[in-house]
């Protein structure tokens, strides 16, 4: 695995990480302000991409290049639903995850990436073409 692809994933499982104590944080919050609650669960929404990206991330061993494309969609949609939470609530999320997110979309777009995510190359043969002779 080329050292960009770590790197990505190791960025995404830490984003993953914070997610996860975004939602234990906010589980005290839902226990004690019971006036909020509805709104307090859209917010476990919020993380849930991020949390998906690793899920991503777990599946590139498989070196399937539709998991490559999923994870950099996830990756930009991520800044995309902070902007649009900032243009509801005016909250400045989006500017951290922005360049995170571009981060690990542009190690993902690399060509070390691409080429570990692509697929073994078969030559094809042609109908005329003679069968290789069998191994004696």
């Amino acid at each position: 695995m080329p050292l960009s692809v770590k790197v990505a994933r190791n960025l995404i499982w830490f984003q993953a990480t914070l997610a996860l104590v975004s939602i234990v944080l906010l589980i005290p919050r839902l226990e004690f302000d019971p006036n909020d609650f509805l709104e307090d669960l859209l917010y476990v929404l919020y993380f849930l991409p991020p949390l998906a990206a690793a899920w991503l991330a777990n599946q590139w061993h498989t070196r399937r290049p539709r998991v490559r494309h999923a994870t950099i969609a996830v990756q930009l949609a991520i800044p995309l639903l902070d902007f649009i939470y900032f243009l509801i609530e005016g909250t400045l999320d989006w500017v951290f995850t922005a360049p995170w997110s571009a981060l690990i979309v542009t190690l993902l777009l690399l060509s070390p990436a691409r080429t570990w995510f692509a697929p073994a190359l078969q030559i094809p043969r042609t109908p005329s073409e003679p069968a290789p002779p069998a191994a004696s």
